[in-house]
């Protein structure tokens, strides 16, 4: 075997397709550092499984997909491919040629193939193994694997050993054996603890079945004892039934009579009543009328009371008018005296304070001006200060200025001069740089265009193959979902037809009839309950627990078909079983006040006229389902029970029973896997199910098939689309990188013109604003110097005169505050003067104003009186009138409501009478009601005997009779049931399974004690094979490092040219896991550890090893990667030579810097990045060179 070929695409830097033909003999792989020499190392140990992006030199996998350049867009995937020449069949495949290939996409998918067919990882290493070829072996040796192999940790080290020395394979079986092993006892250790769980349960389920024994035999005792106490209760029952049933007749027909008599007295008295509304209605109108004029005559006496009480008022206020008047003319007299007196007196001092005001006046006034022209004169000295201030510090700022300026002025005029002979070369390139620019502009365009449109048509192609993708999973899905339905469907049939055809779930003896029944062709016999009525799956469930052990209820033709097949139980001791001969059998169904119910909310109907069933059966059917109603729930249930007043039984939807005479069955239903109503039912349905899915299952195989047609062809389209994409975006980017260069080279340039053009200006601007300020500058400190001297003088002058004024202005102030105040003191007196006057002013006003006043109202009084007297006297006439009428209306009134009193009274006997016949009813309807009452309850206690024994024994009365007892003692009897009750009590709860369960947990104790004892060998025989197999791995380790060893000796000495060295192990009693130490002797040293050699020799030690490694399983290929770069060039020649005279046997791909390996190789190539970022190779066959 050899390695023929290596194939590279859009690996790491490889962004172009890439292939490399190995011949025999050495292959040298040579470049500068960073060009992708060593890429091609990873591409190889990528390609053979490596699943470590840290030892591909990357950070995660999809760093191995080349990422792009400035001029290349990344790639979306990668691939590699090894092709073998296997005409030696050294690989276990029947192919003369393998290839190996893997491929990975950016969104983490990847794929193995082996000869162009997708394969497992696992795959790939199963077929490498033991060949000292794989990721792991010694035929890939990197950069820095040299020091690995030599100074890594010590298990790591012992993997390149125990690969060459072949025990691989059986350390992979140990560690297989080892892991099974460990499986096997914790199996082992699960079955022993479900042993210790199950012998710790078989003494108690042991006493647990001699306890159910004990139970089941005095359940059948019991059983006995309730049939017979059931049928002697049932004949005294129906007795006392009879009786009651009689008196309820008779009062039913007492009552009957009463409820006309009193029918007929209610007519009486709604005539009755009738007159007395009328009469009432009358009686309410009088009443009113009498109510008004009482109304009326009280509000006439209440206005002539009024107006008796204003003319008395009238007076006393006439005689208090008078007696005010005279006393205010006598009073008037004095006060006016007194307000002439004080008018004189307020003129005179007015006069006075007027003169003091204006000369007061006239000296504020003079103040005022003398404060305002001092104020003006210290304000215009203080701007003088400021002015001055002002000016000598602008005086300083114009000398620095015009010196700054000065310097400025100089530089600008040189700067100028300069830009503007920038600006004239920069003219002349633009025009040039415009053309080239529109020429990459179009050819970019062009490119573009055209990579637009195969993007869209791979983004179409990605979207199509992914939709592809999804429609192909999910059709797989749908087809794996219909044969898993499809499955589950057809077990359930086939479990379903064989409980069937087996009775299933039917009681023994009822079993045994109907294959009694089918074996002997009997046709007296057509089949149990459950067979013979067809069940809507709505109501299902209330059948089944309605009708309970009825549904095992077998119909038979006649009464001898049904005698028949009891003597067959009989005498074969099957058991029992209950029969309803057809011709014989005569059900109740419900009455004509019964079936008012039905119509009732939450009401379904009748059970048996709910389902279907052949006609013959009617009778059948009604015996059990023709007095049961079906509800929606228990609240609908309640409510039709009560209507009915319990008289029949009621099933709700859930499966909760209420019996007549109102005992309830409910509760929890667990849920079962099929019950005998819904068999047939469920059987119809998975056939019609299995025809639908086969059809479904067909169908979505064969679209299943097209699709996946259709996701091929997609997948190779897309790879083709992918390829010319990545033409067409080198093409692209290069176009890119030519326009992206003539634009950098036109905006710098314009750049350059514009900021030339704009510091000239800028300049030109500047260094006319320098000229202006400082023209400004040298008038502007001229005349800042003579006004600073004049407004010193200024200022001195001001200040003299500010002092003088200030001392005649603080005489002048003391004189007008003295003023002042002699001012204020005569304005109070005046004030309050002033005030006195006022008042006797206004009170001589009110006096003359009340004389006035009284006067008129003296008049008005009179005049009051008089229209009051004559109001009087018709307010009286009025009332007078009044009286008379409200006299009439209540002698009408009075007449009117003795009619309504007694008309009263005659209704009054109606309703006694009424109420007597009512009490009579009562009385006879309570007694009727105690005689339902006693009646329901007789009926519900022999429905409840009659349902416990259903319930407990699934038999009816006729089912009873056969074990009816003769001479049977009815108290003695229900004192044994007693007792058999206490014992059962005392019993507590028997696990009637126990039997069953104990036979069971022996069982499975026997079968897990067998299971256990075959672990107990599988783990002694295992430990056998680990044994055996570490026993293989020790001797054929030491065999083999003993050659091993020797060949490193040898190879030792021919590549340092004499000494010598060895490999030891560092426990020779424990081969397999002990330490592997290197000792050597180079020339004319001391033998030493390999730690202590220095770094050349360490890596020619380590060659030496690999050689050594190699004469003892040979290996097909295997590459160097710059393995001899701490070597000199004396040891770069005999290794060379030694590498060369190898060669002869084993192909080597040696990558390298060295000259002295160079010229050694047959072969060479050179990796090269003639595009940054992007290698390519260069071949060279060293027999045509020469």
């Amino acid at each position: 075997m050899r390695l023929k070929k290596l194939t590279i695409h859009g690996f790491k830097s490889f962004a172009d397709h890439v292939e490399v033909t190995f011949e025999n003999g050495i292959t040298g792989v040579v470049g500068p550092n960073g060009c992708g020499k060593s890429n091609i190392a990873d591409a190889v140990r990528w390609v053979l499984g490596e699943q470590s992006a840290k030892s591909l030199r990357g950070s995660k996998m999809e760093d191995v997909i080349f990422n792009g350049t400035e001029k290349r867009r990344r790639l979306a995937f990668c691939e590699v491919a090894l092709v073998f020449d296997n005409e030696d069949k050294a690989l276990p495949v029947d192919f003369s040629e393998v290839a190996v290939s893997r491929r990975v996409y950016r969104s983490g998918e990847g794929e193995y193939q082996l000869n162009g067919t997708a394969c497992r990882l696992r795959d790939i290493v199963d077929l490498f193994r033991d060949t000292g070829i794989g990721r792991e072996g010694y035929s890939l040796i990197g950069q820095g694997r040299i020091d690995e192999i030599l100074s890594a940790r010590s298990e790591d080290r012992r993997k390149v050993f125990e690969e060459a020395a072949g025990i691989v394979k059986y350390k992979a079986r140990k560690l297989d054996a080892e892991r099974r092993m460990e499986n096997t006892r914790k199996n082992l250790t699960r079955v022993e603890d479900i042993l210790a769980e199950l012998e710790g349960r078989v003494e108690p389920l042991k006493e647990q079945s001699e306890a159910a024994r004990e139970y089941l035999s005095l359940r059948d005792e019991l059983k006995s004892l309730d049939l017979n106490v059931y049928l002697a209760r049932t004949e005294r029952y129906q007795a006392r039934l009879k009786e009651l049933r009689e008196s309820l007749e008779s009062l039913g027909e007492a009552v009957t009579s009463f409820e006309a008599e009193l029918a007929q007295t209610a007519a009486r008295r709604e005539e009755g009543q009738v007159r007395l509304e009328e009469l009432e209605r009358e009686a309410a109108g009088q009443r009113e009328g009498v109510q008004h004029w009482i109304r009326e005559v009280e509000a006439r006496e209440g206005a002539a009371q009024v107006m008796r009480e204003r003319i008395l008022s009238a007076e006393r206020e006439r005689d208090r008018l008078r007696k005010e008047r005279e006393a205010a003319k006598e009073g008037g007299g004095g006060v006016n005296r007194h307000v002439e007196e004080l008018q004189r007196k307020i003129d005179a001092e007015t006069a006075a304070l007027a003169e003091l005001d204006a000369a007061h006046e006239g000296r504020e006034a003079e103040l005022g001006r003398f404060e305002a022209e001092l104020a003006a004169l210290e304000a215009d000295a203080e701007r003088e200060k400021q002015q001055i201030i002002q000016s000598m510090n602008k005086l300083g700022d114009v000398r620095n200025q015009q010196a700054r300026l000065g310097a400025m002025r100089a530089a600008l005029e040189a700067q100028l001069a300069s830009m503007e002979a920038d600006e004239a070369r920069a003219d002349a390139g633009s025009q040039s740089l415009a053309e080239v620019v529109e020429a990459a502009k179009s050819l970019l365009d062009e490119e573009s265009a055209r990579k637009r449109r195969l993007e869209a048509e791979v983004s179409q192609s990605v979207e199509e193959v992914r939709v592809s993708s999804e429609l192909s999973s999910a059709l797989s899905e749908k087809v794996s979902a219909r044969m898993a339905d499809r499955q589950r469907a057809d077990s359930r049939l086939k479990l379903l037809i064989e409980m069937q055809n087996d009775y299933e779930g039917y009681q023994h003896s009822v079993k045994q009839v109907l294959l009694h029944a089918r074996k002997s062709g009997a046709s007296g016999v057509h089949g149990v309950v459950a067979e013979l009525i067809e069940v809507p799956e709505r109501l299902e469930r209330a059948i089944d627990m309605v009708l309970g052990g009825a549904l095992q209820n077998i119909v038979v033709e006649r009464d001898e078909d049904a005698k028949r097949m009891i003597e067959y139980l009989r005498n074969n001791r099957f058991g029992r079983a209950t029969f309803l001969p057809v011709q014989s059998v005569r059900p109740r169904v419900l009455d004509a006040r019964e079936r008012d119910v039905l119509s009732m909310p939450g009401c379904l109907g009748v059970a048996s006229e709910l389902i279907k069933f052949d006609p013959k059966y009617r009778g059948a059917i009604d015996s059990l389902l023709a007095r049961t109603v079906i509800a929606e729930d228990l609240d609908a249930g309640i409510r039709i029970q009560r209507a009915g007043r319990y008289a029949f039984r009621l099933v709700t939807l859930e499966g909760d029973v209420m019996h007549s005479g109102g005992s309830m069955t409910g509760g929890s239903v667990q849920s079962r896997v099929t019950n005998l109503l819904s068999r047939g039912r469920e059987i119809d349905e998975l056939q019609r199910t299995l025809v639908r899915l086969d059809d479904e299952l067909i169908a979505s195989r064969n679209e299943l098939v097209r699709q996946e047609a259709e996701r091929t062809r997609l997948k190779q389209e897309r790879a083709e689309l992918y390829d010319e994409l990545h033409r067409q975006e080198v093409a692209c980017a290069r176009a890119e990188a030519q326009l992206k260069a003539a634009l950098d080279e036109q905006e710098a340039h314009r750049k350059s013109v514009e900021r030339v053009k704009g510091e000239r200006e800028r300049l030109t601007a500047q260094l006319e604003d320098v000229a202006k300020s400082l023209d400004a500058l040298s008038g502007n400190r001229q005349s800042a110097e003579e006004n600073t001297a004049e407004r010193q003088e200024r200022v001195r002058q001001m200040m003299e005169d500010i002092y003088q004024k200030r001392e005649i202005g603080e005489k002048l102030r003391r004189e007008v505050s003295d003023e002042r105040v002699q001012l204020a003191t005569r304005r109070r007196g005046l004030e309050a003067t002033a005030a006195d006057h006022a008042r006797l002013i206004r009170q001589a006003a009110d006096l003359e104003k009340l004389i006035l006043n009284s006067g008129a109202e003296l008049e008005a009084c009179e005049k009051r009186l008089f229209e009051s007297a004559k109001v009087l006297e018709q307010d009286a006439l009025a009332l007078s009138e009044g009286k008379a009428e409200l006299d009439r209306v209540r002698g009408l009134f009075n007449e009117t409501d003795k009619k309504r009193t007694d008309a009263q009274r005659e209704n009054q006997k109606l309703s006694d009478a009424i109420d007597r016949l009512r009490a009579e009813i009562d009385e006879h309807g309570e007694k009727r009601h105690r005689s339902e009452l006693q009646l329901q309850r007789v009926e519900t206690e022999f429905k409840q005997i009659e349902d416990r024994i259903w319930e407990d024994y699934e038999l009816t009365y006729a089912g009873a009779e056969p074990f009816r007892q003769p001479d049977f003692k009815l108290t003695e009897s229900e004192k044994r049931i007693a007792q058999i009750r206490a014992r059962i009590r005392e019993m507590g709860v028997v696990n009637v399974s126990a039997l069953d369960e104990y036979r069971q947990t022996v069982t499975r104790l026997q079968e897990l004690t067998a299971q256990r004892d075959d672990l107990r060998k599988a783990e002694k025989d295992l430990k056998d094979i680990i044994e055996e197999l570490e026993r293989k791995m020790e001797s054929q380790f030491r065999r083999e490092f003993a050659v091993l060893n020797q060949n490193f000796q040898r190879t030792f000495v021919r590549l340092f040219g004499g000494g010598r060295a060895e490999l030891t192990l560092s426990d020779p009693n424990d081969a397999l896991n002990c330490d592997i130490d290197v000792v050597a002797q180079p020339p004319g040293k001391k033998l030493q550890m390999l730690t202590l050699l220095s770094g050349g020799e360490r890596a020619l030690t380590a060659i030496a090893i690999l050689f050594a490694m190699l004469d003892l399983k040979p290996t097909p290929f295997c590459i160097l990667d710059e393995i001899e770069a701490a070597l000199d060039d004396a040891n770069i020649d005999n290794f060379a030579d030694y590498l060369r005279d190898y060669s002869r046997d084993t192909q080597f791909v040696v990558i390298t810097h060295r000259k002295g390996t160079m010229e050694r190789c047959n072969a060479l190539y050179g990796v090269v990045m003639e595009e940054k970022g992007v290698s390519k190779l260069v071949s060279v066959a060293m027999h045509e060179a020469s």
